[in-house]
């Protein structure tokens, strides 16, 4: 059951995905931002029942900074993520874990690249995935080089993903994806064809990657211009490590 995070922004779209799966052990995915109005829609939502469990992707605030409120709501709660800052507040996921969640248990699956804690839930009798940050229908990812993002591993995780042939994913935003193998497809021609435009900016002499954003978005609103540039750094970074 998707509950809106609401806070819609140039970064979230019309705001951030948390999924809550109901049953023996209600679990949320992704914690949201902690806005009073997403806490009731969750309490809502379990007409009663307690929240067991919140499973988040990463540590982007967008996604995880909503557990205090969280742990407020409900004290028994148990707030989990891989590599947690704070140990004594979250449990640490491991890649491989099998971790309860409604009725089903899902297991953990290590997908660095748009952030280095990032991870996706897998229900592999249902085959669907719950993909945080990995895929986003009608857009691309940022990979924030730098700042825990590298193309290189997002790249190698996108191929992971495929392997697995999810036939249904639930993203940290946007629509459900329906055709998850396709879009991942779609995925990695991008990135080689973005490859081959950076190569070609680097070839001409256009080196500085604010100008290389210019050449390869004229359209780009402002507000995205950060994030394009940070995706164009992870290019520049993959291409220094391909000794190229």
């Amino acid at each position: 059951m998707l509950i809106p995070a609401g806070n819609p922004g140039a970064m979230t779209g019309t705001g951030n995905n948390t999924w809550l799966l109901m049953g023996a052990e209600p679990a949320l995915i992704d914690a949201g931002v902690g806005t009073a109005s997403h806490v009731d829609a969750i309490a809502n939502a379990l007409t009663g029942q307690t929240l067991s469990r919140a499973l988040v992707t990463h540590g982007h605030a967008d996604h995880a900074s909503g557990g205090p409120a969280l742990k407020a709501r409900w004290p028994d709660i148990e707030l989990a993520k891989f590599a947690p800052d704070d140990s004594s507040a979250w449990r640490a996921l491991r890649d491989g874990d099998r971790i309860p969640a409604g009725d089903s248990v899902l297991t953990v699956i290590h997908t660095p690249g748009h952030a280095l804690d990032h991870v996706c839930f897998w229900n592999p009798h249902t085959r669907e995935l719950f993909a945080g940050d990995m895929l986003s229908a009608g857009t691309t990812v940022m990979i924030p080089a730098g700042r825990g993002g590298g193309l290189r591993a997002y790249l190698t995780s996108l191929e992971q993903l495929a392997a697995l042939a999810p036939v249904r994913v639930y993203p940290g935003h946007g629509p459900i994806i329906e055709q998850p193998v396709e879009l991942i497809g779609e995925y990695l021609a991008h990135r080689r064809m973005r490859e081959r435009q950076v190569r070609e900016c680097l070839a001409d002499g256009i080196t500085d990657p604010a100008a290389i954003v210019d050449r390869l978005y004229p359209a780009l609103p402002a507000g995205l211009a950060a994030a394009a540039r940070a995706t164009i750094e992870a290019h520049i970074e993959k291409l220094r490590e391909d000794g190229l």
